[in-house]
């Protein structure tokens, strides 16, 4: 039997448990100690689990060598109202490169388009322009990360970004930072088709020609942070291809580009 270590948040939250619910928990915990992999690995939190009781009571906790270490505990019976019960969905743009790229960049604008549509979490992804990507989004709701290894390629800009992610966001939206002319209403043209449709991927076209941002269920992320090379989402795009809904938005903007001159 694998030994229980709960940390002073998990104790806060067993402390505020109703009598019947914490009596759920603590059965939980005794199958737990004895077989951790009861529990299901957060996808992008590789050492994070989180276990499921019959009363919707979610054991976020991992394991460490042979002791289970439990770190929390959410009811989404009582925590979540039923209006949060719709599909969670993030941003993530990819825009790690060169200081001199900067100028082509307009993240201000950029985080706007995201953010006014409805996005729930928006991440930037950043190289050398880090200070003035600070400075343009201090006041916006925008997670930035900076990857300083950018030269490697795309991917690892793609994976850097998908690992800041909640655990609960079903679907995420990527975009690349060179294409500053997605607009607002595109994006929720997009949102709107993922929520109705349940499609795994949503792609805007224009002209027939797939562009930016599109659309990833949270059911190919394991695919997503499998990329490696300078790639972002293509080879996920088609390899589910026949599964893909493509949005004809009417607007050029998600196929044009800025360059380095």
């Amino acid at each position: 039997m694998n030994r229980l270590m709960v940390t002073p948040r998990a104790a806060d939250d067993l402390t505020g448990l109703p009598g019947p619910e914490a009596a759920m928990v603590h059965r939980a915990l005794c199958q737990l100690k004895m077989n951790p992999l009861l529990g299901l690995k957060l996808w992008g939190q590789d050492e994070l689990c989180v276990y499921q009781t019959l009363t919707d009571t979610r054991i976020v906790y991992r394991v460490v060598a042979d002791e289970v270490q439990l770190l929390g505990i959410n009811s989404l019976a009582v925590a979540l109202p039923v209006a949060e019960h719709r599909a969670r969905i993030s941003a993530v743009v990819l825009a790690a490169g060169h200081t001199a790229y900067a100028d082509t960049m307009p993240f201000s604008n950029l985080a706007d388009a995201f953010l006014s549509a409805g996005v729930d979490d928006l991440v930037l992804v950043v190289g050398d322009h880090a200070d003035q990507a600070r400075r343009e989004l201090c006041h916006k709701d925008v997670t930035i990360v900076v990857n300083s290894s950018y030269e490697e390629g795309l991917s690892k800009s793609l994976r850097y970004g998908l690992r800041m992610l909640s655990p609960e966001t079903q679907a995420v939206m990527l975009s690349l930072g060179n294409r500053p002319f997605i607009t607002q209403e595109v994006v929720s043209r997009l949102l709107k088709a993922y929520r109705e449709g349940g499609s795994p991927v949503v792609v805007p076209t224009y002209s027939q020609m797939r562009g930016h941002p599109v659309i990833f269920d949270s059911r190919l992320m394991p695919e997503l942070l499998r990329v490696r090379g300078n790639a972002g989402g293509r080879s996920v795009i088609e390899h589910h291809f026949k599964e893909l809904t493509q949005v004809d938005v009417g607007d050029a903007g998600v196929l044009e580009r800025t360059w380095l001159n």
